[in-house]
Order: C-alpha cells, then sequence, then structure tokens
C-alpha cells in the first residue's frame, strides 16, 4: 500500500508545480501606442479602472489590438501609477494572457517616447 500512495503523491505533486510554470509561460508582452481607451469602470484609485484599450503595433505593418483591462491592473510609469485613460497616445509595454480567445492585460507600464 505504501508504494501506490508514493506514486500519487509525486503524481500530484508533478502536476501542482507545474501549474505555476504553464501560467508564467502563457504570459506575453506587447508594445505599442494607444489609439483609443474605453472606460467601463473606476474608483479613482489605482487600479481600479476596469475597460479596454486599443494599441496600434507595427508587426509587418501597422495593425490594431483591443486588450481588456481588468479591475485591479497595474498602469504605472516609473514610479507613478497611472489611470486607465491616462495612457492615450503613449507607447506603452502590456504583460498580458490569452483567456477565451482574449487578450487580458496582467500590467501596463508607460514606456519613453522615442525622440
Amino acid at each position: 500500500m505504501g508504494k501506490p500512495m508514493t506514486v500519487v503523491f509525486l503524481l500530484v505533486s508533478s502536476l501542482v508545480m507545474a501549474v505555476p510554470l504553464s501560467t508564467a509561460v502563457a504570459q506575453q508582452t506587447i508594445e505599442g501606442t494607444v489609439t483609443s481607451t474605453t472606460l467601463t469602470a473606476c474608483d479613482f484609485k489605482p487600479g481600479t479602472c476596469e475597460g479596454n484599450v486599443v494599441l496600434e503595433i507595427q508587426a509587418v505593418g501597422p495593425r490594431q489590438v483591443t486588450i481588456k483591462v481588468p479591475k485591479g491592473t497595474q498602469i504605472k510609469q516609473g514610479n507613478e501609477h497611472l489611470f486607465l485613460p491616462g495612457v492615450k497616445g503613449r507607447l506603452v509595454a502590456i504583460t498580458y494572457v490569452e483567456d477565451k480567445g482574449e487578450k487580458v492585460a496582467k500590467s501596463i507600464e508607460v514606456k519613453r517616447s522615442k525622440p
């Protein structure tokens, strides 16, 4: 009886350890200029706004990508926290995950514009 329990324990342990690794791999970063923002809710405290951003990215020619911004998403420029509407027209790097075919932001960092 001891051996089957050990095998089950090892199998469960390996699965539990694999979940955080697969989550970390699933995060991606995209960089572009925010052409528009849509605010659906905001408590006027950093990290409480939610809505969408539309990025113009330079892949093979310009194209637009919409990214959902859920409540709790950190939006920063250096050490400053920003509100979602404050990123319009700015160059940003967004860390996101794919969820049900939709890009969902985990963090947004405002970059310095290139001169």
